[in-house]
């Protein structure tokens, strides 16, 4: 079997680390977007949906002691890495179940602090997608935390015809999933290279940047009959019957509505009392092509004191590519956005001396009556990977990290790990 309801079977999903979906950012997010987050000092439980070979899962498990994970996958080929790598780093606090998610809705009797999935919403048979909903409404807890991860209009909309066709000259062709969609990308750019796409700039210009991608990647992306981008608002109608609550995104800069938004849209966007239409001229403004919905069971949302009590709490760390000073540029989705040094200097040389808490950051004078512009600062200094706050446990794994570090080097995975963080980053471009 090469496909089971859009899940391609005959390859494993090479791996991708997504911060976005890790216990400590995701708690940090919620507590900026003014609600209790689930508590992660104490011991919690974590499911990810279509793990893949667990890169997520497996950094999440050793740099968080305090959870139990729980990754669930079709692909036997992907678990099968996934297994033998928590095998060989004695990994106690992660187990792998192979099911499909009708499967495991049915037969999990666990309850879940986090329920996420990344990169397989859009990708899978509606039956699947229900069974995921199916899961939430009846294995998350209250206050859990559900991360959804889709494709959306319209960024994703021109892309749709482009999947269409790779995906029917791949029926057509011999071999496994991904030398299918290798001669399948093979002739759609002759059909560019032709001109067939000489109206339409953009998109022979994404055309030419999937022939970069590894195929196995691009496999896994294109080869479904169920590759459906959505907008927010039906989405959101969905999931809603999961009886859970959007809360925001877990992308840090979409939730700055003052930066992320063109600014003569946002006052247009103040006269909109609805959420979900607030959401869809946001998507429409920059031109969205995927959303990392966060949603939350029966959610507490906190006043102005508490939210600033919980957020004063969280230590932000410097990671080590990050500037110790100076002005920053931040090249975003509408175009670059200058970052003054008068507001980031600051906080970059405070950081740098030794990690600080939000309390103690706001002690600076430039952060004088300007908690918003502190927020805002240190938001956009975690989207670009620059800080990012600690895990509040405090619990040391510096034996199962090295080991962790080790098979990171072994795969050649571009990854440092950041065990107070609770996380890894991505290592600088050129960095061996």
């Amino acid at each position: 079997m090469t496909r089971n309801d859009g899940y391609v079977m005959d390859v494993a999903y090479p791996p991708h680390f997504h911060k976005e979906i890790q216990p400590v950012w995701l708690t940090s997010l919620v507590q900026f977007l003014g609600s209790a987050a689930p508590d992660i000092s104490k011991p919690y439980s974590y499911c990810e949906l279509g793990c893949g070979m667990g890169i997520n899962l497996l950094i999440a498990a050793i740099t968080n002691p305090q959870g139990q994970f729980v990754g669930v996958d079709a692909n036997d080929k992907a678990l099968h890495i996934a297994r033998s790598a928590a095998a060989a780093m004695d990994v106690k606090n992660i187990r792998f179940v192979q099911a499909d998610f009708a499967q495991f809705t049915q037969s999990n009797n666990l309850f879940f602090d986090f329920i996420v999935s990344h990169g397989v919403w859009s990708w899978i048979a509606e039956s699947q997608q229900k069974s995921i909903l199916q899961l939430v409404a009846k294995s998350l807890k209250p206050k859990g935390l559900f991360y959804l991860h889709y494709m959306c209009h319209p960024g994703a909309t021109q892309m749709m015809p482009v999947q269409k066709l790779l995906n029917d000259l791949a029926r057509q062709l011999p071999g496994s999933s991904e030398q299918k969609l290798q001669a399948a990308l093979d002739f759609v750019c002759e059909l560019d290279v032709a001109g067939t796409f000489i109206d339409q700039p953009n998109l022979s210009e994404k055309i030419k940047s999937l022939k970069q991608k590894p195929a196995s990647y691009l496999a896994h992306d294109f080869l479904t009959d169920h590759w459906t981008p959505q907008h927010s608002t039906d989405v959101h109608q969905s999931v809603a019957q999961a009886g859970v609550t959007y809360l925001g995104s877990a992308n840090a800069f979409d939730n700055l509505d003052s930066l992320s938004v063109p600014g003569a849209v946002q006052p247009l966007l103040a006269k909109l009392a609805s959420p979900a239409l607030r959401e869809t001229v946001k998507d429409l403004a920059k031109n969205q092509h995927q959303r990392s919905d966060l949603f939350q069971r029966a959610p507490v949302r906190l006043n102005q004191q508490d939210v600033l009590q919980q957020v004063d709490a969280l230590r932000f760390q410097l990671m080590p590519q990050a500037p110790r000073s100076g002005a920053l540029s931040f090249q975003t989705p509408i175009g670059e956005i200058q970052g003054p040094g008068d507001i980031f200097s600051p906080l970059l040389e405070k950081l740098a001396e030794r990690p600080a808490t939000f309390a103690e950051l706001r002690q600076l004078p430039a952060f004088t009556e300007k908690l918003g512009t502190l927020s805002q600062a240190l938001q956009m200094l975690m989207w670009q990977g620059h800080i990012h706050p600690q895990r509040p446990d405090g619990l040391s794994c510096t034996e199962q990290v090295n080991k962790l570090k080790a098979w990171i080097e072994r795969s050649q995975l571009k990854l440092n790990v950041v065990e107070d963080c609770g996380t890894a980053i991505h290592q600088p471009t050129g960095n061996s």
